[in-house]
């Protein structure tokens, strides 16, 4: 049998902390927080491709940052690329097609980088600086406008 065993993280996700989920109030991330957790996620991500060969997330986004006691980021969902190369299948899962995180040429190509995971990162920064959600009806340009209204 095998297994994934997790360190516990109590407060949710970014995306919960920025949006709510409805069962319970959220704390609200001070812009200090916001940088902080800003920093320590590219940390994150850096040391994933560095890694040899280097891990490609392919699913970054608010929902799988995770924050612990003392709000200090952990990227989750990072396994989900080994487990699709693993079972033969190079490509995402179909339901991140629609996701406005997922880079537009990986989506187009199938082809998934480190630089795919950096688009991701920059729309996760502009959704957590802003507060707004991502929209996926709109290019990330358009979206990013739309926040000045």
């Amino acid at each position: 049998m095998q297994m994934l065993v997790y360190q516990y993280v109590p407060n949710g996700s970014i995306s919960t902390h920025l949006h709510g989920n409805g069962n319970s109030p959220t704390v609200r991330l001070e812009f200090k927080q916001r940088l902080a957790i800003a920093h320590g996620t590219a940390k994150g991500l850096s040391h994933l491709h560095s890694m040899t060969p280097p891990a490609v997330h392919m699913n970054f986004k608010t929902a799988n940052v995770l924050v612990d006691a003392d709000f200090v980021p952990k990227v989750a969902d990072t396994g989900i690329r080994g487990l699709l190369d693993r079972l033969g299948n190079a490509g995402p899962p179909s339901m991140i097609f629609n996701d406005p995180f997922v880079d537009p040429r990986g989506k187009e190509s199938m082809i998934f980088s480190i630089q795919s995971d950096v688009y991701s990162f920059g729309v996760f920064l502009v959704e957590l600086i802003s507060g707004r959600t991502a929209a996926s009806d709109q290019g990330i340009i358009e979206w990013v406008n739309s926040t000045d209204s």
